[in-house]
């Protein structure tokens, strides 16, 4: 045996020993989270070992990964799939040596080590152990969010984000911090799926994690909504808010500034925050039943909770002359959203693009649907388009709130109020 061949031995040995040490630390760490080098290279130093020389071999040889926070800011998760080995040996070496690296074992050394088996019904879990990426997110058909929106024990909520969470004194162990509504690329499409991170799906029991599975879209190319990503992924604040929120925030403000002018409240409840209505919100289901419910739900926030004292405090008649069958007449009781649009026909001053009819248009549009679908008996039709329907719906009973509320605001006393930059702009998705 020659003098090198025993150094060699230590050297090759303690190369299998770090690759072993980084896998079982990831493996075992509450988070799938990383080790530091420093920390293991100072033990590799008592063996006599150039622990730099070994860490940087298993990087060249895609064994392991090191994680500077060069792709994210927090380095001890890795948040992002990690760089070819080549593309990580570059960022050693630019970043003078491994002692400042958090170090993972990468997907091909999981893989070897058959990692995912430690959660045979887990397969999010399982994805994890395998090294995919903690932020890598899994798209399902938004369907899969049915179980949780229809059971009154589970506190849901759907936006641009979501969360789920079992009510406190039930069996349930459900609890998906966030997740996000996920588009299509073509413009054309405008198809709702659901995005969430490998990392909270980690979160879910394993039947949890394999009802979620049963739901996977076939597609796994869709788009994260960008106003999700900015604050979950980004840290940085949303540029704008749903038409669903913004019509909320509208109705809020009304009221706030016929309390300023000295009205009655125009809207009898508000339904901002805890308030909310779980099935007002994206489609789940490219169904007519599911856009029959939420037109209703239109109607009941917009129409049928307008304060008729409000009507009265600003001169509008709440009756009008009617004829019976046998033609007599009497005074019948007006509609609520008839005098909404008296009023504003009264307020407006000067319209240009015409708001107000638009306004009047499509609350008209949403009580003969929601009357449409009360008295009709229909096949629940499952229709893609659907999902084209909402959206228009949806801004454009956003547009007419707004108009509403802008005419208040013309009162001379409303000066005030402020209005929330989002509104004043304003700042809101058309989707």
């Amino acid at each position: 045996m020659t003098d090198a061949e025993p150094g060699r031995s230590a050297h090759e040995g303690m190369k299998e020993l770090l690759r072993e040490q980084i896998a079982k630390l990831y493996l075992e760490s509450p988070d799938f989270n990383g080790v530091a080098a420093a920390s293991l290279m100072t033990v590799a130093e008592e063996f006599s070992v150039d622990p730099e020389i070994v860490l940087t071999e298993l990087v060249a040889e895609g064994a392991v990964y090191a994680n500077f926070g060069h792709e994210m800011v927090n380095p001890h998760i890795l948040g992002f799939p990690h760089q070819s080995a080549a593309d990580n040996l570059a960022e050693v070496r630019r970043r003078g040596g491994m002692r400042s690296a958090v170090l993972y074992p990468t997907r091909a050394t999981l893989t070897a080590m058959e990692a995912g088996s430690r959660y045979p019904n887990a397969p999010y879990s399982a994805a994890l152990a395998l090294g995919h990426a903690q932020l890598e997110s899994v798209f399902f058909r938004a369907d899969v969010l049915g179980r949780y929106r229809d059971d009154p024990r589970y506190d849901y909520t759907l936006d641009i984000g979501g969360e789920i969470r079992a009510r406190e004194g039930t069996p349930l162990d459900t609890y998906l911090t966030t997740f996000s509504i996920g588009f299509d690329r073509d413009p054309d499409s405008n198809e709702i799926v659901v995005g969430v991170p490998l990392r909270y799906l980690h979160d879910l029991s394993p039947a949890e994690q394999s009802y979620w599975k049963s739901f996977e879209h076939e597609r796994q190319d869709w788009v994260l909504h960008p106003d999700w990503v900015r604050p979950h992924l980004m840290g940085e604040f949303p540029e704008r808010v749903s038409p669903y929120t913004a019509i909320l925030m509208e109705m809020s403000l009304a009221n706030e500034i016929c309390d300023a002018i000295g009205y009655p409240a125009l809207f009898r409840t508000l339904y901002e925050g805890a308030g909310r209505p779980t099935d007002y919100g994206y489609l789940i289901r490219p169904t007519r039943r599911e856009l029959s419910n939420f037109i209703e739900q239109l109607n009941k926030l917009l129409i049928d909770n307008l304060d008729q004292r409000f009507f009265r405090r600003a001169g509008i008649s709440l009756t009008e002359e009617r004829r019976d069958g046998e033609g007599n007449t009497y005074q019948g009781q007006r509609g609520t959203m008839n005098m909404l649009i008296e009023w504003m026909e009264r307020t407006v001053r000067h319209d240009p693009e015409n708001m107000v009819p638009a306004a009047a248009t499509i609350l008209k549009e949403i009580r003969r649907a929601r009357s449409d679908a009360a008295h009709t008996l229909r096949e629940n039709e499952c229709d893609l388009a659907t999902w084209t329907d909402q959206r228009r719906l949806v801004v454009e009973a956003y547009f007419a709130i707004r108009t509403v509320r802008q005419l208040l605001q013309s009162h001379p006393r409303a000066s005030s109020v402020r209005v929330p930059e989002e509104l004043d702009e304003p700042r809101v998705w058309p989707f």
